[in-house]
């Protein structure tokens, strides 16, 4: 992975020309030709597994699961976001006196020269919101409740420009949003005041839920997955997304009833990789490379901080099932390493204070020792991340969710400080007026752990249902069989799946086959049911008689029968005896 020298965008120039829209094709070229110098192999072990010279993982031979290439993509060549310029953050600062803020609000090439008050909510683990006050003459003519102009704003790309008034070549850092409302407001006596809200283009992702799967004919890699999800919701050059996940392949996954957002927060989740918005880039994967930090000062730029140290409980265990092996999988403990002093004693006082087991199902389909040590690291490391929380007050307004900050404190009766500790922010929050006075609110986590809290999200759970059979030529000879949903189309199926049967096993003298075994015939339709209500664990029920296919027992419902399909039927009736 290479640290994105990204160009500086010259905004106001852009807006003059009514062409800001193009500068994130600019951003990208630049990259482009960052990324030709710097391409390195993806393929790499899963972050965090035990290996050995002898490439030996808890006793078991280590199976690679390198992360894929699709379209001669090399995942880690992909936008990040920075504060630009951020060294002439110290030099622009006056002692005592706080920077006035300029903010340059474009909406898809059209300037908004004058607002009245700005606000942006950001956060690490869920959407931005932002919220902004126009005069009700801003967009030209005077606007009333009929939002003549304000209505061509609705749905439309917003980029936020944070920057010091009157500093040149200062410290910028960018925003962009989506308007989703825009609305007039008057009070009394007032002429009233255009408002235009809206969030990060994370929403876009998640208003309204959906079902379709990956995988299944083939294994396909977790990038690809995350890739296709996003670009579903955000397009394909609208706005900046990151994909750069340490997991490889996946056999079979499903987004069941719920939101390409809430699959992707449930993805990461359980595969042990990072899911947020920065304010400019949405990342999935790992965490992008860190920009220099930011110089937060007690009693210079931040103020009214609160420091706390938090126990609560750090070591899940997970466990798992390979039914192909018919192996119990499970791992050793999780340890989360914490650079920070701080940090790291409230993770040892919570590993020995929370002793209770927490012994879960893994909520990935895990096919080996290694799939079980991810997902339970990533939820692990989740948990950890929330030890040591600080916040307070700041006067610098270019933080944002993924940036990290040197953080120093002031030493008791003298004007010199001393070095506190590294953060990462995981939210933001920052409030401009009409004159430019800026404040802002933060909390952050400590840096460098690999981890940040999980994001919101609800897991499905999935029900029973109709398939019809697709395959039933399993190649490892173990009488699975492949299934097509109602709500699959074209060549999307299940994996090859397991089939229920009143009895199966084997015993001292039969190997295999032991009990009842009937595999459906391709074309049967079949009832399907999921293992822990796990979307990605389905297995077959049994089958069931349709219009096209049932006949009935006969008259007085007489007639049982077992029959195969080259027609040898064994009947019983009960008005005419024993039928072969």
């Amino acid at each position: 992975m290479f640290q994105d020298n990204t160009i500086k965008p010259q905004l106001s120039d852009e807006i003059k020309t009514g062409a800001a829209q193009n500068l994130k094709e600019k951003v990208s070229t630049k990259i482009a030709d960052k990324a030709t110098e710097n391409i390195k192999n993806v393929s790499q072990p899963i972050n965090g597994a035990v290996q050995n010279s002898s490439d030996m993982f808890m006793n078991q031979m280590a199976q690679a699961n390198n992360s894929a290439i699709v379209e001669d993509k090399v995942w880690a060549n992909q936008p990040t976001s920075k504060i630009h310029n951020a060294l002439a953050i110290p030099t622009s600062h006056i002692l005592g006196i706080n920077r006035v803020v300029k903010l340059d609000l474009v909406i898809e090439g059209k300037e908004i020269k004058h607002f009245k008050h700005f606000k942006l909510s950001q956060s690490a683990i869920k959407h931005h919101e932002f919220s902004i006050t126009l005069a009700h003459d801003t967009l030209g003519s005077a606007e009333n409740h009929n939002l003549e102009e304000a209505q061509n704003f609705l749905g439309k790309r917003l980029t936020v420009i944070f920057k010091y008034k009157d500093v040149i070549d200062g410290p910028e850092r960018n925003f962009v949003g989506v308007i989703t409302e825009v609305g007039f407001s008057q009070e009394k006596g007032s002429l009233g005041n255009i408002v235009l809200s809206g969030f990060s283009p994370t929403i876009l992702l998640d208003a309204a839920p959906h079902i379709q799967s990956f995988g299944g004919a083939q294994p396909i890699s977790l990038n690809s997955i995350a890739d296709h999800v996003i670009k579903e919701g955000l397009g394909g050059n609208k706005f900046d997304f990151r994909v750069d996940a340490q997991y490889g392949n996946v056999s079979y996954s499903s987004q069941y009833e719920e939101t390409h957002y809430n699959y992707l927060a449930r993805m990461a989740e359980a595969y042990g990789e990072q899911f947020f918005y920065d304010g400019e880039v949405l990342h999935f994967g790992k965490l992008p490379p860190s920009e220099q930090p930011v110089k937060l000062t007690y009693g210079s730029n931040v103020s009214d901080i609160k420091v706390r140290m938090k126990a609560q409980h750090v070591n899940p265990s997970f466990y798992g099932y390979n039914s192909s092996k018919n192996e119990k999988l499970t791992t050793g403990s999780s340890k989360i390493n914490h650079a920070s002093d701080i940090a790291k004693r409230a993770y040892e006082i919570s590993e020995k204070t929370f002793t209770t087991p927490s012994l879960r199902v893994a909520p990935i389909k895990a096919a080996s020792f290694m799939d079980i040590d991810a997902s339970q690291k990533g939820t692990a490391g989740s948990k950890a991340s929330q030890v040591f929380i600080t916040s307070g007050e700041t006067t610098v307004p270019f933080l944002y969710p993924g940036c990290t900050a040197d953080v120093e404190m002031r030493k008791q009766d003298t004007n010199q400080t001393s070095y506190f500790t590294k953060l990462m922010m995981i939210e933001v929050t920052h409030e401009v007026d009409a004159r430019g006075y800026y404040t802002g609110n933060f909390e952050a986590i400590a840096a460098d752990s690999g981890y940040i809290p999980r994001p919101e999200f609800e897991s499905p759970r999935a029900e029973a249902q109709f398939a019809k059979v697709t395959a039933n030529a399993d190649p490892l000879n173990q009488g699975r069989v492949k299934v097509q949903f109602d709500w699959q189309s074209g060549q999307d199926t299940s994996e090859f799946i397991r089939v229920m049967t009143p009895d199966a096993g084997s015993s001292d003298k039969v190997n295999k086959n032991r009990g009842f075994m009937a595999i459906p015939e391709v074309g049967d339709q079949v009832i399907i049911n999921f293992v822990h209500q796990h979307p990605d664990r389905p297995f077959v029920m049994g089958g069931m008689f349709h219009g096209g296919v049932g006949g009935g027992g006969g008259a007085g419902n007489n007639v049982k029968s077992l029959s195969s399909k080259s027609g040898n039927i064994i009947c019983l009736n009960d008005g005419a005896g024993i039928e072969i």
